[in-house]
């Protein structure tokens, strides 16, 4: 079984057995009588304003993920505790009510940092880690907590240092087809009225009297029948069609620039200063011996 230090849980971040993400761990309660981490405070809600305390039964941690063992529902339903004090064994009873655990064990081990004799809550020295080493809830009176804002290594009181981290957005563009165009050609029937002028040939009949001077000119011949006919004409309108080009419809593309406005929850480590703090000569600011 790989061992691992206390201060990754404080690293980590908390998902619930489902594997929803709540929010990055915020306080680790440490067990004063074994050394081993009973509780951590996990922050969830809008922003991870809202937090809650969860036992580490049953947890796994696999990297930077702390896989708790319950659901997000019943997480966020936890009962509230002030995390700047230690849990008294009637908040643990209460939490583990809460959760519906009577004995169950943990299934992963941490190692604890070194012991101060000198301080009388059994806390981890080296950078002013608070809390006891883990152990059964039953063994003690009450259980500290480690702030993951204050998780730095065994040996920070030595001069060490600690790494500040911060997530940021990484943007980037790709090319997705967003839509496709067709043209499509069809058919109508409309119906289009034109006036078109035409001429016809009638026949009129004209009567002319013959005076005696035309008459003359006439004279001769017996009476008989006679008749005589005239051809008729006229203009009929004949239709057809032709097929003719009128218009031409092409597809192209333009480039149109937007500006759209993305928004991501980033985080970021917060170092905060447990002691007295003095300075140098130099204006250096330092911490004094533990």
């Amino acid at each position: 079984m790989v061992q691992r230090n206390i201060h990754d849980l404080a690293n980590a971040t908390a998902y619930d057995r489902n594997g929803d993400k709540l929010g990055s761990v915020k306080e680790v309660y440490i067990n004063d009588a074994s050394g081993q981490p009973d509780f951590v405070e996990v922050g969830h809600g809008l922003f991870g304003m809202s937090s809650s305390v969860v036992p580490l039964r049953g947890h796994q941690l696999a990297g930077e993920e702390l896989r708790l063992a319950f659901t997000k529902d019943r997480i966020s339903d936890a009962p509230d505790f002030n995390s700047d004090e230690h849990l008294s064994e009637s908040d643990q009873q209460t939490i583990y009510r809460h959760y519906g655990l009577e004995s169950t064990d943990n299934i992963e081990t941490y190692e604890s940092d070194i012991r101060d004799p000198q301080r009388d809550t059994a806390g981890l020295v080296g950078g002013g880690v608070g809390g006891g080493a883990g152990g059964a809830v039953h063994d003690r009176d009450h259980v500290d907590t480690v702030d993951a804002a204050d998780a730095v290594t065994p040996h920070a009181a030595d001069g060490g240092s600690i790494t500040r981290s911060e997530e940021r957005l990484n943007v980037d563009k790709q090319r997705v087809d967003a839509g496709q165009v067709r043209l499509r050609k069809y058919v109508v029937h409309d119906t289009e009225t034109v006036e078109v002028p035409v001429q016809r040939e009638e026949v009129r009949v004209e009567r002319t009297p013959i005076d005696a001077d035309s008459a003359a000119g006439h004279r001769g011949g017996d009476l008989h029948d006679e008749e005589t006919s005239v051809t008729l004409s006229e203009e009929r309108v004949v239709v057809n069609k032709e097929t003719v080009p009128v218009e031409e419809v092409r597809l192209e593309k333009e480039t149109v620039r937007d500006t759209e406005v993305v928004s991501e929850d980033v985080a970021r480590e917060e170092i905060d200063v447990d002691g007295d703090v003095t300075r140098g000569r130099d204006g250096d600011t330092t911490l004094p011996p533990r």
